[in-house]
């Protein structure tokens, strides 16, 4: 079988391990605290990075692991795009909750949650999903996608990889069931791939790997917030598709290029800025 499939078999085969084994044995035999939990969660969501430090020799033959994040941060960032990716996530956000209390006839402020301890929940968004995942989806499997499928082809399945990986929290991380569980799922996995052409539409003007851990950062961190019931997703999940659409024209009209390189007369001010690998 061929190197990158094996990865991507691998990473499926641990989490699903780690969730549904670890995970099931602490919940339903030792009946662990949310803290064992949220560390289970965590652990699991670095399955994508584990696999891939273990591969790396046959899946980039000649490469090391400072080689590979040196190649994936080698690329500047600029400052307009570190503010629009926030508020393009929050604004898809905020509309789709705008949206449902229209809907359902209901107050804004009701479908929204403030978390407790936004210190603690920072944290936890960095480390359950961003910080772990995206070495291997966006930093190994994406480029290798693309090249093999092209941009349209390869990220539709590297969307739906990403998708299908998340299924065990499908059933296991929420209270759903029967039609309620159906749009739950359909709307995951179409938000999952939209937000997968998203980070590589992004990633094409700036291939630097610190936006896809800054977008999957931000798309997380704002669900931090939600409330409301299911069709909440519903909504979400057309919202990212019109998104969607509306970059892929802006981009193939070199938008994106016009917005985040030209310098204009306030050049000092969206200047590049050296993104450098972690420590």
């Amino acid at each position: 079988m061929d190197a990158m499939w094996k990865y991507v078999i691998y990473s499926y085969r641990l989490f699903w391990v780690i969730i549904l084994v670890l995970g099931g044995m602490a919940s339903m035999v030792f009946d662990a605290p949310p803290t064992v939990m949220n560390g289970i969660i965590i652990l699991g969501s670095w399955s994508p990075t584990i696999v891939l430090l273990l591969m790396l020799k046959n899946l980039k033959p000649g490469m090391t692991v400072g080689d590979f994040y040196k190649g994936a941060f080698q690329e500047s960032l600029t400052i307009p795009l570190l503010i629009v990716i926030p508020m393009m996530v929050f604004v898809i956000f905020l509309s789709s909750i705008w949206l449902l209390s229209v809907m359902e006839k209901t107050s804004f402020t009701a479908q929204l949650a403030l978390p407790s301890a936004l210190g603690i929940t920072l944290l936890l968004t960095v480390l359950q999903g961003p910080s772990g995942e995206e070495s291997g989806w966006r930093g190994y499997l994406r480029p290798e996608l693309e090249g093999r499928y092209g941009f349209m082809k390869g990220n539709l399945i590297l969307g739906l990889v990403w998708a299908f990986w998340h299924a065990p929290l499908w059933f296991v991380a929420s209270d759903y069931a029967g039609s309620q569980a159906v749009i739950y799922i359909v709307a995951n996995i179409v938000v999952l791939t939209a937000l997968t052409f998203i980070m590589s539409i992004f990633m094409k003007r700036c291939n630097n790997l610190l936006i896809a851990f800054y977008i999957h950062f931000c798309f997380n961190f704002s669900l931090r917030f939600f409330a409301g019931d299911v069709y909440f997703f519903a909504i979400f999940s057309v919202l990212y598709i019109a998104v969607l659409l509306a970059l892929l024209r802006f981009s193939h009209k070199n938008v994106f290029e016009a917005l985040f390189e030209s310098r204009g007369p306030l050049g000092a001010q969206t200047a590049r800025i050296k993104a450098r690998p972690p420590v």
